[in-house]
């Protein structure tokens, strides 16, 4: 059983070395009729709690097979902050792993408990944590064989590794020597100066623009003035003249007719 093991793992890993170029996209099953689907969150939190790698393998066969699951694992992050455990539901499963560079691979030691059958699936689950600080892509591979170390079906999927690495301190700065402190200071002093003449500047432009206000409202003030005495003496005389005009009137009214006039004679 062991030999048989040792086997499966050097194809398994011959076969990834083999594919690693075109590792994004997923393989096509070597036997028609079986499929896998893998899922996995889209992130990883490096140093944080386990997520779920899920793999569902189905058939359209008749025969009904026994299935070894085979996880392969490409990532940026080091393998070895990388943790792996194949679970079931009765507990952990035991498994194999070898890894290869940024390749981890991960091989059942025994056949899966559920039975592969027409309308029947095995369903593979392999619990993942990062230890971090690093982060990156990685990759999952699940691979179904069969109990005579046939390859039925493999597929992935893809995610992200969120790293927990932290930026590091900017250095303190060293001390200057003596003789700098009297050039800092004369910069200083040099700096203040140039502000202080760039305030006079800014001072004297806002004198000036108040200056040019001043002066235009003065130049503005005697035409005013004049204008409002000409409309005031016009309204004064036109009122005056209203009231006589009305005074008349109430003369003319008042006044009764003073004529006589002759009887017109009998004929």
């Amino acid at each position: 059983m062991r030999h048989r093991i040792t086997a499966l793992i050097g194809a398994v890993v011959a076969g990834a070395v083999l594919s690693a170029p075109t590792w994004a996209a997923p393989a096509a099953a070597d036997v028609p009729g079986f499929s896998v689907r893998v899922t996995a969150p889209d992130t990883f939190t490096a140093a944080r709690s386990a997520e779920t790698v899920t793999a569902v393998v189905t058939s359209e066969s008749g025969r009904c097979r026994k299935v070894r699951w085979v996880l392969i694992v490409r990532s940026e992050v080091d393998p070895g902050q990388l943790r792996v455990t194949r679970v079931e539901e009765d507990g952990e499963f035991d498994t194999s792993t070898d890894t290869d560079g940024d390749t981890t691979t991960i091989i059942d030691e025994a056949l899966d408990p559920g039975t592969l059958c027409r309308g029947r699936t095995v369903t593979g689950r392999w619990q993942i944590t990062f230890d971090g600080p690093d982060g990156g892509d990685v990759r999952f591979e699940a691979q179904a064989f069969d109990d005579q170390e046939t390859l039925l079906t493999t597929a992935g999927a893809s995610a992200t590794v969120r790293g927990q690495r932290t930026a590091s301190p900017s250095p303190e700065p060293s001390e200057s020597p003596a003789g700098n402190g009297t050039d800092e200071q004369d910069e200083d002093a040099g700096d203040g100066g140039a502000a202080g003449d760039d305030d006079k500047v800014i001072d004297q432009a806002g004198g000036d623009t108040q200056t040019a206000l001043v002066a235009d409202q003065t130049s503005l003030l005697g035409p005013g003035l004049v204008i409002g005495g000409i409309c005031v003496f016009l309204g004064v005389l036109l009122l005056l003249r209203l009231r006589v005009r009305s005074r008349v009137a109430r003369v003319e009214e008042q006044t009764l007719p003073t004529g006589f006039y002759r009887m017109p004679h009998r004929r």
